[in-house]
């Protein structure tokens, strides 16, 4: 990704370049296993029998097919990424490829073709994940990632570090209108002033205790900074409500990474999630298994490795998510006080077991919420 978009033409060449070589490649360990072959069956003396090396075989040709072979190994290493069409190294160094020529090859917004009586609210906070030494994932990773979230069709509110700002700028072209983007550091979110409180809880023997989240070592149990973004994407709504640039009264959150760079999110941005507006006294959320399952061991969820109800999608009323942030708050307050710590999502189901009126749970898997929540069939993914 990048940093400054003034160098976005010669990125955009040098991106462009690097794919068109890929059929060369291609084409370049065809012929070395051709002549590798071709070499090798001429170095038969009038036999059927293919044994390597043969007696018969020259060093130097010896030494021509060591090298080809070099050649050809070095030349999957490093351009293993797949033509287009193809998956056969489908690896993560492969998918950002694909996700670096999508985002040069963006023109942004055409002519305005989707439904802006709700708005979706995203945030990428950078807490240096790209320098864990587990579940990492770099800023310019999640910023491949968000382009297709910006790409959505929709009123959007950004909450995003300085460095960032570039490339929202570059994706919401066409619809500068229809977005606000709001610097935002770590250290400007309200739960931050709890970040040495976490740590010493983290620290606890009575929170490591039985912990299967610290067992596997999950940054959920591990790194306060991740649980305090995990936690304000509420926040974020709030600040997004009070603000109400586009005097919408239903808002959406909808995590930066959403989808992880699978194309799930609708072709075209085109969005109308109107179903969910007949639930606007309540907060709506994804329900991967049934939550009532786990209210006998509610006082023990913050040490199980579960992902019952995602935190990926949120979907409210102005006044039903206020409420909810409200006993957020409260929430996080108490577990404190009583030495717990988790991520949004266990927060989630202990609130909901409190106020299940307030929840609308709808069952779906991490990722469908486009799929579900859009009811023109011209335009689900």
């Amino acid at each position: 990704m990048i940093a400054d978009l003034k160098i976005n033409r010669l990125m955009r060449h040098v991106t462009l370049m690097m794919s068109r070589r890929k059929p060369l490649v291609c084409v370049l360990l065809l012929v070395c296993w051709a002549t590798i072959c071709v070499t090798y069956m001429r170095s038969l003396d009038n036999t059927m029998l293919v044994t390597w090396p043969r007696r018969g075989l020259k060093p130097l040709m010896k030494a021509t097919l060591v090298a080809l072979l070099l050649v050809s190994l070095a030349a999957v290493l490093v351009f293993r990424a797949p033509l287009p069409g193809l998956h056969l190294w489908d690896t993560k160094e492969a998918k950002l490829n694909r996700d670096s020529r999508m985002f040069f090859e963006w023109e942004g917004f055409g002519p305005e073709k989707g439904l802006y009586n709700f708005t979706v609210v995203t945030a990428l906070v950078d807490i240096g994940r790209g320098q864990w030494n587990f579940q990492s994932r770099g800023f310019n990773e999640y910023l491949l990632y968000m382009q297709r979230v910006l790409k959505l069709d929709v009123n959007m509110v950004v909450y995003i570090h300085d460095r960032g700002a570039p490339t929202v700028r570059w994706m919401r072209r066409g619809r500068e209108h229809r977005t606000r983007i709001i610097a935002t550091n770590l250290e400007d979110l309200p739960y931050y002033k709890y970040k040495s409180q976490i740590q010493s809880v983290m620290d606890s023997e009575d929170y490591k205790r039985d912990n299967e989240l610290v067992r596997k070592r999950l940054c959920e149990a591990t790194i306060p900074d991740y649980d305090i973004v995990q936690w304000s994407k509420l926040y974020f709504l709030h600040r997004a409500i009070q603000s109400d640039p586009f005097r919408n009264n239903y808002f959406i959150w909808i995590d930066a990474g959403y989808g992880r760079g699978e194309d799930i999110h609708p072709a075209d941005g085109v969005w109308k999630p109107l179903k969910l507006f007949s639930h606007m006294d309540q907060v709506t959320f994804l329900e991967r298994e049934d939550v009532e399952t786990y209210r006998p061991l509610v006082e023990r969820l913050h040490k199980m490795s579960i992902n019952i109800i995602p935190g990926g999608f949120v979907g409210g009323g102005a006044p039903a998510l206020e409420r909810l942030y409200t006993l957020q708050q409260q929430h996080v307050v108490d577990w404190l006080h009583n030495g717990v710590v988790d991520d949004d999502q266990t927060m989630w189901m202990q609130l909901y077991f409190k106020h299940p009126a307030l929840f609308n749970l709808v069952r779906a898997d991490w990722y469908d919420a486009f799929k579900i929540f859009n009811e023109d069939p011209l335009h689900i993914p």
